[in-house]
């Protein structure tokens, strides 16, 4: 186990930034450190408690992205200016971190200085184009920043800044070696507080058996159907660990299509909520209580949400305008700053830069159907087709790479496919007779999570997409995707759900 305190990882590791390992040793070493575990409640708080604040003085909850890459490049300029009030707080493994916790926990200390040119390099105000690759061709983002001359100046080349990989920023985590000298497996046995390592690994009794060589990451998966029990007769939203214990129903009674995403430690959930009986009808996102859920739009017919990987912002879908055709919007999580991204589309899926999302759309003619491409700053104009294909649909968007799973029933059967986010390498996941739908990927980009009804009955299923072993997580034993055809439902199907993994 590690035997030194780990609070420079915490940044990143509450936004989720740390590989599986790295992860898997930090919340080991929480485990057994109170000193580290009280810092990393005490960064949660800052966090929650600083929203209001950057809400009222940026207009969002977390900083925008040139903010943030502005106020680093003013730190790593102060790095030798003894005067600066910031120097306990410069060393760049922290700051040149992806993360938003970092910048978060900088703006509470001191972001007027930095707008107010107070640190060298303050000035410098980043232009960023997030598709742009870095020079060393391994399509990593980078961050161009110019320096604006003032009237008296002479115009500044502009620098490069390459945005670091956590391997960069950050020393290498390694386990201290076990008693017998070997260090693979040398973890406390304590339980981590944070995320799910302490789950059992005996076989679940839903069919995955957790003793195969394949192990699928361990996390929760969120799911949704009709529960036609004569005293239900609800949408229920359930939530279960990825080797098939912790089963749960969320709270709230008549919601479905949700996005889970695990933010500082903690779990949000996006939904839709239908107005019966314990919801008003609306898009809504809350933690797993349940209590105190904020509205996304506003609208009935707002759906479809995902969460963008990088700060806590909602695309969806909606039908809300007279003519009923499906648009796309974002908004913050706790449903501000709405944008109307002004393309029509539905089941819209962020890219892992949340910036670029894949949606399924046609042009304005209503041709070239199929599996699209935008981004936040000009899908209007700038979207355009990678797979035409009108029988695609429900795309997920890979958490780690340019990988885009998918659903199409060629020949009148639903199955899983694959394709790259420029439209090359399709292939076929799955081919059985049976219904395979509603992909959504595991958080390391190795899994699958889809809805299924072999052997005759709804159930949860996992694939590994490198070996194409098919295993399964969940039987809905008699649940059903096709309430009444009345309101607030009308007609809805299985294919109207979306399936979600988180860590």
């Amino acid at each position: 186990m590690l035997t030194k305190h780990v609070t420079p990882y915490l940044e990143v590791y509450l936004d989720n930034q740390l590989p599986a390992e790295e992860r898997r040793l930090v919340e080991a070493h929480l485990a057994i450190c109170p000193t580290c575990t009280s810092r990393l409640h005490t960064a949660r708080r800052l966090a929650d408690e600083l929203k209001p604040t950057l809400t009222a003085a940026l207009g969002q909850p977390v900083p925008p992205l040139a903010l943030r890459q502005r106020v680093r490049y003013a730190l790593n300029a102060a790095q030798d200016t003894p005067r600066s009030f910031f120097s306990w707080a410069i060393p760049g493994r922290v700051f040149n971190a992806v993360g938003t916790l970092a910048v978060i926990a900088l703006l509470a200390f001191g972001v007027w200085a930095v707008i107010q040119g107070q640190l060298p390099g303050a000035g410098v105000l980043p232009e960023i184009d997030p598709l742009r690759p870095s020079n060393d061709g391994g399509g990593e983002q980078t961050a161009a920043v110019t320096n604006t001359p003032t009237p008296s100046s002479s115009p500044t080349p502009i620098l490069t800044l390459r945005r670091s990989t956590l391997g960069d920023t950050l020393p290498k985590l390694t386990p201290a070696p076990a008693a017998d000298g070997n260090s693979e497996n040398s973890f406390p046995l304590t339980t981590p507080p944070v995320n799910e390592e302490n789950v059992s690994q005996e076989p679940s009794q839903n069919g995955v058996d957790q003793t195969d060589a394949l192990k699928p990451p361990l996390g929760t998966i969120a799911f949704a159907f009709f529960n036609q029990a004569p005293n239900r007769q609800v949408y229920e939203i359930h939530l279960i660990s990825t080797n098939g214990s912790n089963h749960h129903l969320f709270p709230l009674d008549g919601v479905s299509e949700p996005a889970l995403r695990s933010t500082m430690g903690d779990y949000q959930l996006a939904y839709r909520a239908y107005g019966e009986p314990t919801s008003p009808r609306s898009l809504l996102s809350s933690k797993l209580d349940g209590e105190k859920p904020h509205r996304i739009g506003g609208f009935w017919e707002d759906a479809q949400p995902d969460w963008s990987p990088k700060e806590e912002r909602l695309i969806f879908a909606s039908q809300r305008e007279v003519d009923r055709r499906w648009r796309l919007y974002t908004a913050w999580g706790d449903g501000t700053a709405e944008v109307n991204l002004r393309r029509e589309g539905k089941s819209p899926t962020f890219a892992p830069d949340g910036f670029r999302f894949a949606f399924e759309g046609c042009d304005n003619t209503a041709n070239h159907c199929g599996l699209w491409l935008g981004d936040l700053e000009n899908s209007e104009y700038g979207s355009k087709p990678f797979l035409e294909n009108p029988l695609a649909r429900s795309p997920d968007w890979s958490r780690v790479g340019e990988q885009i799973a998918y659903m199409a029933n060629p020949g009148g059967n639903w199955d899983l496919y694959l394709v790259n986010s420029d439209g090359s390498n399709v292939r076929r996941l799955t081919d059985d007779p049976a219904i395979d739908g509603l992909p959504t990927w595991s958080p390391d980009g190795a899994w699958l999570a889809f809805l299924s009804n072999r052997g005759g009955n709804w159930g949860i299923w996992l694939l590994h997409v490198a070996s194409g072993e098919a295993r399964q997580l969940f039987s809905f034993d008699g649940g059903t995707f096709t309430p009444p055809n009345r309101s607030p439902y009308s007609q809805r199907d299985w294919f109207d759900e979306q399936l979600s993994w988180s860590r």
